[in-house]
């Protein structure tokens, strides 16, 4: 069963959707249920025909679709909690999706279990990992400035921090973490906040916290 719920968020321009699922279910077809029920199954379908024409989608019915699916149906629900409507979702030549002729950014993040779909003023990135996976290679290809971070925040929350910073962007990471250094780190509040360097030289805030297993990364900055 696909569960939807809104996810919750330190920033308060912001409104994430999420999907949950367990791990080895169908989720095709909870998917399929999970649009429909929502009222969401329409808006999907206008987005999968647009951007089939480029060949840039996954074929309906594979689990790769119900993900794709799901982040764009997540994106819908939040639209929709920001009062957004007539939403039309495209995608930049990098491959990050936007709303057509709106100021309002977006970003879809999904790991295992878990699709998340996020919108809010400006530029804003947001990226999701289960707290308990297996770090040992990623703490290896961190800088050394920031596996001595590690001490006091994980080496999840600085992947997930660069991630959603990159994403903010507009690029992604390019296959590389380096590119993207966390330069500065403070701990107080609820959710920490972590600055991480853009190829610009811009310095992006990204939020980090933890919920229901899972470690969370919201960045935002105003669009130039």
């Amino acid at each position: 069963m696909v569960v939807p719920s809104q996810w919750p968020c330190p920033i308060d321009d912001i409104v994430i959707w999420s999907f949950a699922f367990d791990d080895g279910e169908d989720v095709v077809e909870g998917a399929h249920e999970a649009l429909i029920d929502g009222g969401l199954a329409d808006g999907v379908t206008e987005d999968w025909q647009q951007l089939s024409e480029s060949g840039d989608v996954p074929p309906t019915g594979s689990p790769r679709w119900a993900e794709w699916a799901l982040g764009r149906g997540a994106v819908r629900q939040a639209a929709t909690a920001v009062g957004l409507t007539d939403v039309r979702l495209e995608r930049s030549p990098e491959g990050a999706p936007f709303i057509a002729d709106s100021a309002w950014g977006v970003s879809i993040a999904h790991t295992s279990g878990l699709v998340l779909g996020a919108v809010g003023p400006g530029r804003i990135g947001v990226d999701v990992e289960r707290a308990d996976r297996d770090v040992t290679r990623l703490v290896r290809a961190l800088l050394p400035s920031e596996r001595e971070l590690t001490v006091s925040l994980s080496a999840i929350s600085i992947m997930v921090a660069k991630e959603a910073a990159a994403k903010a962007t507009g690029q992604g990471l390019g296959g590389s973490l380096a590119r993207w250094p966390v330069v500065d780190v403070e701990l107080s509040g609820i959710a920490p906040c972590v600055g991480v360097a853009s190829a610009a030289a811009r310095v992006i805030d990204v939020r980090i916290y933890e919920h229901s297993g899972y470690v969370t990364g919201v960045a935002s900055y105003p669009d130039d």
